[in-house]
């Protein structure tokens, strides 16, 4: 009895030595196994174990790193073609289906990192769109991606906090889910500023607004860029569902596409929106020009028989009258102002103005 406790604490003293000599990679962001209501947080040797294993695991990885590469290239739990596909660097959002697996790629916004000083609109400017590639069957979920991304740091802390998941397919639509809450953010956010901007034109300060509907306008475009053409791939798990998957995950998974959908049909109404915005800032502009020439013209009308009057008188000619009268100055001053005068009267008779 004794030799068996001995030689037990001799096997776990070695499976610790083993874990201590296996180094992190870097590109190990992290990993979870599911059991029951329970997410168990794993390490880097008990990941590799278990995600060649039965059960949801959850593995989130970083592509920037060679022994994450090469350690997906030899796990043979997955097709050739999904470890292939996750080492890859696609970027185009897609969704590929197989008879007991699906991977692809999905679209979403980058991390920053805030700080407390930092200026929330000029960190607004500089948050770019990643590349998010996954694999999913009954058994794993893997995530790569090469800089952080919103969507996935959200799966990550809602898994922390107790959030509970059926198998891989629920565990995929929550992820679906919180890119939906990621986008729908960012959507809330140039809805906010489009309402800035539509007040601006409104109280008449449409020029002081261009430059701001500008930088709204290209963060739309750039947000609808990549939503769209995800949706259109994550419709076909709608149009063709996942026949390995259980039924209520599935339908879990539908709902969050849905949302997506619908996600997208407001990123498309505020784009159309920004448009009208833009079509008004450049009609009252166009207005303000028109008024600036209306008045142009008004003057010069006003201007030109005292010019003519004057261009006469300003002959050096022999013969002009009153050139040596004292009187002769009150005289044509006099002539100028009745020829603006009978002016005025023609353009509010003939109501030019």
């Amino acid at each position: 009895m004794n030799n068996t406790s001995a030689s037990s604490r001799e096997s776990d003293r070695t499976a610790v030595s083993t874990q201590q000599d296996s180094p992190i990679p870097p590109g190990f962001i992290c990993a979870f196994h599911f059991v029951g209501a329970q997410a168990l947080r794993l390490s880097w040797d008990e990941a590799r174990r278990e995600i060649a294993g039965a059960g949801p695991t959850w593995l989130h990885l970083s592509a920037n790193d060679d022994t994450v590469e090469s350690w997906l290239t030899g796990v043979t739990a997955m097709p050739d073609v999904a470890r292939e596909f996750l080492n890859g660097e696609d970027k185009r959002p897609r969704v590929h289906m197989g008879g007991t697996f699906m991977y692809g790629v999905v679209a979403d916004l980058e991390r920053i990192s805030e700080t407390p000083d930092a200026d929330p609109n000029a960190q607004a400017t500089r948050r770019a769109t990643g590349a998010l590639r996954f694999y999913v069957d009954k058994n794993r979920m893997i995530t790569v991606r090469a800089q952080p991304l919103q969507s996935t740091d959200r799966l990550r802390h809602a898994v922390l906090e107790g959030a509970m998941f059926r198998d891989t397919v629920d565990l995929f639509a929550g992820l679906i889910r919180a890119l939906n809450d990621t986008f729908a953010d960012r959507i809330d956010e140039t809805g906010d500023r489009l309402d800035d901007v539509e007040e601006g034109v409104l109280d008449g300060r449409h020029s002081n607004w261009r430059a701001e509907l500008g930088a709204v306008r290209r963060r739309l475009v750039e947000v609808k860029r990549f939503v769209d053409p995800e949706r259109h791939a994550l419709t076909q798990l709608v149009m063709q569902r996942l026949e390995w998957a259980e039924p209520r995950s599935m339908e879990t998974l539908i709902q969050a596409i849905q949302v997506l959908n619908g996600l997208a049909a407001g990123l498309e109404a505020q784009y159309e929106r920004s448009k009208l915005l833009q079509d008004e800032i450049a009609a009252l502009l166009s207005e303000d020009i028109n008024r600036k020439l209306l008045w142009l013209a008004i003057m010069s009308a006003l201007l030109m028989p005292a010019t003519l009057v004057s261009g006469i008188f300003g002959m050096n000619v022999a013969g002009l009258p009153g050139t040596h009268a004292s009187y002769s100055f009150l005289i044509v001053i006099g002539v100028m102002a009745i020829c603006a005068g009978f002016t005025l009267y023609l353009l509010r008779r003939l109501r030019l103005w």
